[in-house]
């Protein structure tokens, strides 16, 4: 049966036909896209039968292509407790133990928040401690992770739970773990040592898994997305990316699995790469609703945490110039090991140092190994000069960023990395000017995936939250159809699948979604806030209506 979408303001964000009336779907798949009259030519001569839906004018656009978070996270992040909006360290107390009077938990439980931001905080601009969470329980072990999700606090339980003790913790973790100046540990972990940390409490077996991906991609279906890249093995169980995958395989199979997941695969060091492809995993395994998109490496922090690593000091703490993950050369064989197999990488890369580093190892293995080009691409490419963009585009190196970071970052940088370094970052414009292929993201659930609040920060570079509106270095603005294109097209591109999707195409899978109103035609930049999504469509099945 062919379905016979008609009267519609459709966007197909195909530069050779960008605006259309009509669209015809059989099996999943653009068959026709142009006017109504068309259609019926197309119809005659195919001699189908087909059913009538009328779009009543509404705006059609290719689906939402999310193109970095951390679905399962987000999905998980729903059953802890929200500390987001705290504003102080008796806020944290007061919402855990709330959550701990009402559960029934025992020192084989954690108790879990996720969301607090010491910036925001009235009182002490600090993070919490062991001591701050002990006030709440000893026995409980408890687990709090900052908005980034690069910098958690664990409370005495919570240390001997995981076995993290002052005699061996320097030695194991460096930098990545905290110390009071008496010299035991003050609870605080970061980077990759809370990731570890993460992955020892997740104890989410497959049956959960399968549940926790099922509710949750009906989340990302009211808000346009039907495309995500996600970095997702860390909160598998026991970063077991074979029980991750046989999720999405049963998932696919028992046709509950209607979101398209490709996944950005965190590993943590050169071995873990080689294992992965020696386990015959590798760029594009999968199918076109579950896939491998890329190795994920993480090269430094973030910003808020003053954990992204720069080149020099920071402006406003010049004790620290962040964490460096790897040195250059653990790095180049890093991305040397994935480029080799064809295989991209996608590198978490926040700070300028972190930058450098990045196009150097992707340098590396280009010259190194010239055989293979995959689309390498840097996750966040926040703190940058004219030099390291102009490298990215040298290089062709893909920018896979996040506009609604600037709503909280517009606050800092400045007083972060100084006015000079302050005024070439976030960049995006820039990068498309100068032909970087730029897809957006919103790192969820760092931030909500709200499709929109990421569109507005593109267009209009205005904070959402905060009690008057800014505006951040307003040059960089986007026009609503670049940041479109950034959302659809962009992020097919990124995980190489724009011949299947990012357009309304023939040929191409139906992933489309309808909007309450035109974003190309709004009386008000404020609108696009208030836009919400009607339908969206799965390889041209409903998968969500309002």
């Amino acid at each position: 049966m062919v379905t016979f979408y008609k009267n519609g303001n459709i966007h197909t964000m195909d530069d050779s036909k960008p605006m259309v009336d009509t669209l015809l779907v059989e099996d999943g798949i653009f068959t026709y896209v142009g006017t109504e009259e068309g259609a019926m030519d197309f119809l005659k001569n195919s001699d189908k039968d087909y059913e009538v839906v009328d779009l009543n004018n509404n705006l059609v656009l290719p689906g939402f292509n999310d193109s970095h978070m951390h679905f399962v996270n987000y999905a998980k992040s729903k059953e802890k407790v929200n500390l987001t909006g705290t504003k102080s360290i008796s806020e944290i107390r007061e919402r855990l133990s709330e959550r701990l009077a009402k559960s029934d938990l025992s020192s084989t439980n954690w108790l879990e928040g996720i969301g607090w931001n010491h910036d925001y905080f009235t009182d002490e601009k600090r993070f919490p401690n062991k001591f701050d969470l002990d006030d709440i329980t000893e026995e409980v072990p408890t687990l709090i992770s900052r908005a980034c999700f690069h910098v958690g606090v664990l409370n005495s339980a919570g240390l001997k739970a995981f076995g993290l003790n002052k005699e061996t913790a320097r030695q194991q973790y460096g930098d990545q773990v905290d110390f009071l100046p008496d010299g035991e540990l003050s609870g605080i972990v970061k980077e990759n040592l809370l990731g570890d940390v993460k992955s020892f409490v997740s104890s989410s077996d497959k049956t959960d898994l399968k549940k926790t991906i099922k509710n949750a991609q009906c989340d990302a279906f009211a808000l346009g997305l039907t495309s995500v890249h996600s970095d997702d093995i860390g909160y598998s169980p026991d970063n077991n990316y074979d029980v991750l995958f046989n999720t999405f395989k049963e998932l696919n199979d028992s046709d509950d699995l209607h979101l398209r997941i490709g996944e950005q695969c965190l590993l943590k060091n050169e071995s873990l790469i080689k294992e992965f492809f020696g386990k015959k995993y590798g760029y594009g395994f999968g199918n076109s609703q579950y896939r491998v998109n890329c190795v994920k490496i993480l090269t430094d922090g973030s910003l808020g945490a003053r954990t992204a690593a720069l080149r020099h000091p920071y402006n406003d703490d010049p004790e620290t110039s962040g964490i460096q993950m790897f040195t250059q050369d653990e790095l180049n064989g890093m991305v040397l090991a994935s480029h080799s197999h064809g295989c991209p990488v996608a590198i978490h890369a926040i700070g300028d140092k972190a930058m450098e580093m990045t196009l150097d190892s992707i340098e590396y293995a280009k010259k190194t190994d010239p055989s293979h080009n995959p689309r390498h691409g840097i996750v966040h490419s926040q703190i940058t000069d004219e030099a390291l963009i102009n490298r990215m585009k040298e290089l062709d190196v893909l920018a896979l960023v996040q506009p609604i970071f600037i709503d909280y970052d517009m606050n800092i940088v400045y007083d972060r990395v100084g006015k000079e370094l302050a005024s070439t970052s976030y960049a995006w414009k820039t990068m498309i000017d100068r032909g970087i292929h730029v897809s957006f993201g919103t790192d969820c659930p760092v931030e909500s995936f709200n499709t929109m609040n990421n569109i507005y920060c593109a267009v209009t570079r205005k904070n959402i939250t905060g009690e008057q509106k800014k505006t951040y270095l307003p040059n960089e603005k986007l026009s609503m159809n670049e940041a479109i294109k950034a959302y659809t097209l962009a992020g097919a591109y990124a995980s190489g699948e724009e011949n299947i999707k990012g357009t309304i195409t023939p040929g191409k899978l139906a992933d489309f979604i309808l909007l309450d109103r035109d974003l190309f035609n709004l009386t008000s930049e404020e609108e696009i806030l208030d836009t919400r999504v009607l339908e969206t469509y799965v390889g041209g099945k409903k998968v969500y209506s309002r």
